[in-house]
């Protein structure tokens, strides 16, 4: 076993120094052969970065704060304690997320140098001090500059990483056909929707995306060739997969499968080509040392905190989501209508339907590596099938993987019948980059940020701002202002307190409004005298305060409405794409209605009072 580990690593190593050249080369060549590879990573740039500063130096999801603070929990142990001991806390304070740790220390890098040289550097360090501190203390304590910074890279490395994706899936789609597949798999994935969203935030799952279909490409570059660096370096990128994010374990179905069909289409005897324990537990053992260095808990002592990563993941989703109760598909079903958009969804079940049929018709390379790319897609959605809610993000690495599956389908028919070919594979292209591009344009307008600047231009610096959320992701204020984060049970009694503004959204304050029957969410805050304070405060009927400003689409459930049955819900989610909660939560549409009220006059220090009363 030991030679076997030795024998795969001196090999890996021997390919890893020759893969920077090679993949530049190979770069260099396919733009060189296919001038419209320029324009399609061009697109995918555009859409990424467009408006990618959103909300800074607020955060775009809860997890872009963990994702960022990360790293920095590890510096700030240390200034403290120069000691081993005090590394290894760092490293297991709160929750560590495998290899975007990594990532994330090494897009800081700039910003805490900065902030050594502008002499706050115990600013940048507050970062990893949030231990015992509350959101919005946290979150006002390190300089905003320190907080846009550093997210707004760790963002960018998410860009780098989708336009890499989108490279990539050209490669898979020119290898399992030809150029105009892989030109056509990479188009569709450029604008799908979900991707665009996640370069949005800083997070783990486009590093995981790209991993993941580097070591499918490497699958079926192996399945074609049957080389066995290949396979070490498709073994090699599921296991950073895997070390980003641990769906991206879904690598070793595909590359067990190509392995079972390179045996099986093998010219050798069936059970000489597929008994090869050298390559599998070299593969094996090249995943595992790459997970193990790509998980800090690992590779710095703390183990158990892996396998309570691994356990949590399981967990979480076997129980019900804080906001909806619904049947499993329809949280499928939703997800991938609201990540691609309604046309491209349902070009993805044509493009399946294509696959199943030319697989079962004529066997071919082309053939075979369908059917691993549909063994991939189909071991994400078995997995999901289990879960009791699936997000959209969730689903993102399948969308690459159908998009080459469709392009075939619709490079075929082009074959067979060129115009109903050309005209379909247009109207897919345009109607999809249509409602992507719709719902990119969308980040420069967003409610929350519009609240943020109005409080910034109508706020004076010692006003006060009162809020009901306890974390600054969910509300909209600017980082300079004094925040009064109120719990909900004491709302009614703002007048005492006498605040300057009072912001109220749909998160939680709003939530007292909606029936009971609208979600688990509603039901958890079901509160009649709140919802009665509520009203009366929205309406203009409490002293001392009128709504200054309201930003957003307002909630159904304000104006009476009820939901909308199921079909129009899912029609929705796949025409709207700001149409619902993205992930989270990544606030969109309705989550991110902000009303800002303002004080017009002296306050009641006994209570509430009524207008009229």
């Amino acid at each position: 076993m030991r030679q076997v580990l030795a024998s795969a690593l001196h090999g890996l190593r021997r390919e890893a120094a020759r893969l920077p050249r090679q993949a530049k080369r190979r770069v260099a060549d396919d733009i060189r052969r296919d001038p419209y590879l320029v324009y399609i990573l061009l697109a995918s740039l555009v859409l990424s970065v467009f408006w990618v500063w959103h909300r800074l130096p607020n955060f775009a999801t809860r997890d872009e704060r963990w994702r960022v603070v990360d790293p920095v929990e590890t510096v700030a142990a240390v200034s403290d304690d120069p000691s081993l001991g005090a590394f290894q806390d760092g490293v297991t304070t709160w929750r560590t997320y495998g290899a975007a740790m990594y990532l994330s220390g090494l897009v800081l890098v700039p910003v805490a140098v900065a902030a050594a040289l502008n002499g706050q550097f115990e600013g940048f360090l507050a970062m990893g001090r949030h231990p015992g501190a509350a959101y919005w203390t946290h979150w006002q304590r390190t300089p905003a500059w320190i907080w846009s910074a550093s997210i707004l890279l760790a963002r960018l490395a998410n860009v780098a990483f989708a336009v890499g994706s989108v490279y990539v899936v050209y490669r898979i789609g020119t290898v399992v056909r030809d150029r105009p597949t892989g030109r056509l798999a990479a188009t569709f994935t450029a604008v799908t929707w979900a991707l665009i969203v996640l370069t949005h935030e800083a997070g783990e799952d486009v590093p995981s995306l790209f991993f993941f279909l580097a070591a499918v490409y490497f699958a079926v570059r192996y399945l074609e060739a049957g080389e066995r660096r290949l396979f070490y370096l498709g073994c090699l990128c599921g296991g950073a997969a895997i070390a980003f994010k641990l769906s991206g374990g879904v690598s070793a179905f595909v590359l067990g499968g190509a392995y079972l069909l390179r045996a099986y289409r093998s010219e050798e005897p069936l059970r000489a080509a597929l008994v090869r324990p050298r390559l599998l537990a070299g593969g094996l053992l090249v995943a595992l040392v790459t997970i193990a260095v790509g998980y800090p808990s690992i590779l710095f002592g703390a183990p158990s905190q892996f396998s309570g990563r691994v356990s949590r993941a399981f967990s979480t989703k076997s129980t019900l989501h804080g906001w909806r109760d619904e049947p499993n598909w329809w949280w499928i079903a939703r997800g991938a209508l609201h990540g691609v958009g309604l046309p491209l969804a349902l070009g993805f079940v044509g493009g399946i339907v294509a696959a199943l049929a030319r697989i079962r018709r004529r066997p071919s390379r082309t053939s075979d590596a369908l059917a691993l790319l549909l063994v991939g897609a189909g071991v994400f959605i078995a997995v999901f099938s289990t879960w009791e809610y699936v997000r959209t993000h969730n689903l993102l690495p399948t969308f690459p993987l159908l998009a080459v599956v469709l392009a075939v389908g619709l490079v075929d028919l082009r074959e067979r019948h060129r115009t109903v070919g050309r005209v379909l594979a247009a109207a897919l292209v345009v109607t999809t980059a249509i409602y992507a591009g719709v719902g990119t344009l969308g980040y420069a307008s967003e409610p929350k940020d519009q609240a943020t600047e109005w409080l910034t231009t109508h706020a004076d610096r010692g006003d006060t701002l009162e809020t009901y959320v306890r974390d600054p992701q969910e509300s909209a204020a600017p980082h300079w202002m004094t925040v009064d984060y109120v719990p909900g049970y004491a709302m009614d009694r703002v007048q005492r307190r006498c605040p300057a503004f009072v912001e109220v959204n749909s998160h939680f304050a709003l939530a007292s409004l909606a029936p009971e029957s609208w979600s688990l969410w509603a039901q958890r805050h079901a509160n009649p005298d709140r919802a009665a304070f509520l009203r009366d405060l929205l309406a203009g009927n409490v002293s001392s305060y009128e709504v200054a400003a309201r930003f957003g689409p307002p909630p159904r459930y304000l104006d009476g409405g009820e939901r909308p049955p199921v079909w129009r819900e899912l029609l929705r989610a796949g025409t709207h794409p700001r149409s619902v909660q993205y992930g989270d939560p990544q606030d969109i549409g309705t989550d991110q209605y902000t009303v800002v009220l303002r004080r017009t006059g002296p306050c009641d220090a006994v209570g509430f009072s009524v207008r009229g009363e």
